[in-house]
């Protein structure tokens, strides 16, 4: 899952923190590729490391951040990597380029490419209901305000849901932790995305609840892609970690990246962290598997434990774990028009058909004016006077993950960019854009 960010407008979702650490993270660079060997890279490239550098020296300095790393790739090379900061705060531990971390709303879009694949293989079509393949969605009703006594009024859908619907985030579905809604508290009471129950089970329970508004009618950030999920078990007889892994990660050579840690990972899998500002002095806080549920309300049921320790779900929507250079291979194919090493895993048309614009009209919701929504990415069409959107160029396409990684794809510029950190932070998007404007020197 992704929190808000500048890209997004801001959540209502307060976290309530109780400080008891002082900041006070050293800072330390990594060198970067223009520091390793000019002669390989342009003077621009040269200049795009030192506005990096300095970027992620100063905010870990500033204490924006723990610790960070940043890969850009262009024109088919590493261009630069950079890492500044701890990973592990309290044991003053370095932030490493081979760290595993929680990778949370990043696994969307690998579902979405899994998915696609599948849909190529002729399994469906995009606009087939999803109750053709998932009965337990027959007989959906859509929210309609509240009785007297706090019970639900619905009424008819209009249409079906359909898996375009699913992977545009416009199936009415809603996330039950980021907005409280009547049909939120439902959620919440369902337990819906509890760390013990399966993607079928979680089906079954979110087919019993209402949609929040009619299909098609508005883009909203939702479980859409743990449905997506539980619909590749569904097409494979596989689970969905068994289907990934045999179609995306052992052939694209992800070999740190899944819905546990990997027992060689453990030890490079750090905590997380969280900010409190209360007091007006910025205070990191260390999240652990007790705290978390009350730092967050709920918005994280274990930090470490879901990921450490194999769980029944693997939720489609935020369940992996991965690294920066792992997570650089899938983007590697994904610029590439969906092949890498001699292999396709996507046909060119479909993975257009993914980076591209699928609302049309539709409202988008709590994204800003200048994005549109493909199939599982959100895709830059516009430049707008607004200081807080992301100053992607247009066609671009990208998303991030609650602890703050972050990719883009910018097919225009043959480039991307993968960010890494461990850091739970909605209330301050200002990393993602300083880093967007240090590649591009904007």
């Amino acid at each position: 899952m992704a929190f808000s960010n500048k890209h997004i407008k801001h959540s209502s979702l307060l976290l309530s923190v109780v400080a008891s650490l002082t900041l006070g993270a050293c800072t330390t660079v990594s060198p970067s590729i223009s520091q390793k060997d000019a002669t390989l890279i342009s003077p621009s490239q040269t200049l795009r490391a030192e506005r990096l550098d300095n970027l992620l020296q100063s905010a870990v300095s500033q204490n924006k951040v723990p610790g960070l790393s940043v890969l850009v790739y262009e024109d088919g090379k590493e261009v630069y990597y950079g890492q500044a900061g701890l990973r592990d705060r309290e044991t003053n531990i370095p932030l490493a380029r081979s760290d595993v971390g929680r990778y949370y709303s990043m696994t969307k879009p690998i579902v979405g490419v899994g998915l696609m694949m599948l849909y190529e293989e002729g399994k469906f079509d995009l606009d087939d209901p999803i109750a053709k393949y998932l009965p337990e969605y027959s007989n959906l009703k859509v929210y309609a305000g509240e009785n007297e006594d706090g019970t639900l009024l619905t009424t008819a859908l209009k249409r079906a849901v359909t898996i375009r619907d699913l992977m545009r985030h416009t199936a009415g579905l809603t996330y039950g932790r980021f907005s409280d809604t009547g049909v939120d508290k439902e959620y919440r009471k369902a337990r819906i995305l509890h760390p013990h129950d399966n993607l079928e089970t979680f089906s079954t329970n979110l087919g019993k609840l209402p949609l929040l508004v009619q299909p098609g009618e508005k883009w909203i950030y939702s479980v859409a892609v743990d449905v997506q999920a539980r619909l590749i078990e569904v097409l494979t007889g596989k689970t969905v970690g068994e289907y990934l892994q045999d179609s995306l990660f052992t052939p694209l050579g992800m070999s740190h990246t899944g819905f546990v840690v990997k027992p060689d990972d453990k030890e490079k899998f750090g905590p997380a962290y969280i900010v409190d500002k209360s007091s007006g002095s910025p205070v990191f806080i260390r999240l652990t598997d007790p705290n978390a549920p009350k730092i967050t309300r709920g918005v994280v049921y274990q930090i470490d434990g879901n990921f450490l320790n194999k769980q029944p779900l693997e939720s489609g929507g935020g369940g992996l774990v991965s690294s920066i250079d792992d997570y650089a291979k899938f983007t590697t194919m994904l610029l590439q028009k969906g092949t890498s090493g001699g292999k396709s895993y996507l046909k060119p048309e479909t993975l257009a058909l993914m980076s591209s614009d699928q609302l049309g009209n539709i409202d988008n919701g709590q994204l800003d004016a200048s994005l549109g929504f493909g199939l599982d990415f959100s895709v830059k069409l516009k430049q707008i006077e607004d200081p807080d959107t992301l100053k992607l160029p247009d066609g671009s396409f990208f998303w991030g993950g609650l602890a703050g990684t972050y990719f883009w794809i910018d097919p225009t510029n043959d480039l991307f960019a993968v960010m890494h950190m461990q850091f739970i932070n909605p209330l301050d998007p200002y990393i993602r854009n300083a880093v967007v404007s240090a590649v591009y020197g904007n």
